[in-house]
């Protein structure tokens, strides 16, 4: 059978050519992984000789290899700052690596300090970096608020400052104003202006456990934040329209001028209530 010689064009040839040199690389990187792992372990033997000391050089490139090869550069510094601690928490974040990676290689110590911990580490493989930047920022006030909120919480602490956060644990840990600190809604506004609004939730936390009037603040906050639009009189208009309403309606309908006078008394007693309430909270403020 004679020779049949085979043309091959440009597009047919490319993928072939870029296929060689992803495997060149590839094999390029993993001879250079041995060699940086192994100074680099040889280099933790050095310096952390009481913790990797059983282990020998030749165990400990290989584990160091298996994290550079799956987190690169940032596993490396991360290695160099943190050392064998470092190299634990890598091998323990399995297929998030990389965010505790780049978590490490930033933070240093502070970022072993908070993801040594199971608990905190598996908040960060199930919200991301920014929970471990939270966790790292807020501690066990973090950890908490994580644990309870989930997603929104990590995203209102991002801004917040020390004692705007403890402000929050601690509307958490009340249980009139419990269910503020899990309002997704009311947390995304905290996220969206920081510790203005954080301020605004803990002087008027009372109120806002009214759900018309947090409602009313998370659909438009800025007028209740410049200053502009006042929670308490806005809450008493509400509860005007919602109780007083249907107890006039039964003045109008009543005969009997006791049940009257006795439905009456009862309007301005709850108004009254209400009204002393408001004027504590300013007085608060």
């Amino acid at each position: 059978m004679p020779f049949q010689r085979r043309s091959f064009n440009a597009l047919q040839i490319l993928p072939m050519l870029v296929g060689a040199l992803v495997l060149c690389q590839s094999n390029l990187w993993a001879q250079g992984s041995v060699t940086v792992a192994k100074e680099l372990a040889e280099q933790l033997i050095r310096r952390f000789s009481k913790e990797v000391a059983d282990e020998g050089v030749e165990k400990l490139t290989t584990r160091v290899q298996a994290v550079l090869v799956q987190s690169g550069d940032d596993a490396l510094r991360a290695i160099e700052k943190g050392g064998p601690r470092a190299l634990r928490i890598l091998e323990g974040s399995g297929a998030d690596a990389a965010i505790s990676a780049r978590l490490l290689s930033k933070y240093g110590d502070e970022a072993i300090g908070a993801l040594e911990n199971p608990v905190r580490l598996g908040m960060v493989r199930q919200f991301g970096q920014e929970a471990g930047e939270v966790l790292i920022k807020h501690g066990v006030v973090a950890e908490k608020l994580i644990a309870s909120a989930g997603s929104p919480a990590v995203g209102a602490m991002r801004e917040l400052t020390e004692q705007s956060a403890r402000r929050l644990a601690m509307l958490a840990d009340e249980v009139p104003t419990a269910s503020l600190a899990k309002n997704s809604d009311l947390l995304g506004v905290v996220g969206r202006y920081g510790d203005r609004a954080m301020d605004f939730v803990w002087r008027n936390k009372l109120a806002l456990t009214a759900g018309t009037a947090l409602a009313v603040f998370v659909a438009d906050p800025e007028p209740f934040l410049d200053g502009t639009r006042q929670l308490v009189e806005n809450t008493v208009d509400t509860v005007a329209t919602n109780i007083g309403k249907p107890i006039a309606e039964q003045l109008g309908n009543a005969t009997d001028w006791t049940w009257r006078i006795l439905a009456l008394a009862a309007m301005l007693l709850g108004f009254w209530a209400w009204k002393t309430r408001g004027s504590r909270q300013a007085a608060n403020k």
